[in-house]
């Protein structure tokens, strides 16, 4: 087999890598709904959480502090929109930066390719 069979089956592979990324991009705006209804759970279910059993002496955030329920829930939503739009924003750049590095080794395999022939 020649070189020019192998890089043309790298050249196959990077495609098919390049658009899985491109399927891949933008999970939270694919799942928005599951996104949401997760949220939603985090939220009013974080302010009661303790770690343990129940006839421990762990206390939840809500009995350690002095916030009322709604308020923990308020503060619990915030967190977790602050980490869904880290998130966003660092998968979004990776994305960005792998799709570079990607198709700059597709248009060099082709560059290659076309020299061999």
């Amino acid at each position: 087999m020649s070189a020019k069979y192998y890089k043309e089956k790298h050249l196959q592979a990077t495609r098919y890598k390049i658009e899985n990324v491109i399927r891949q991009q933008d999970f939270l705006s694919r799942h928005r709904w599951k996104v949401i209804a997760a949220g939603i759970v985090f939220s009013f279910w974080a302010p009661t959480y303790t770690q343990g059993h129940y006839s421990s002496k762990r206390m939840s955030i809500l009995e350690k502090t002095d916030y009322t329920y709604l308020k923990l829930v308020m503060l619990c939503a915030s967190v977790y929109m602050v980490l869904c739009i880290l998130y966003h924003l660092s998968s979004r750049y990776q994305d960005k930066k792998k799709l570079k590095e990607l198709k700059k080794l597709e248009k060099r395999l082709e560059k290659e390719i076309s020299e061999l022939d």
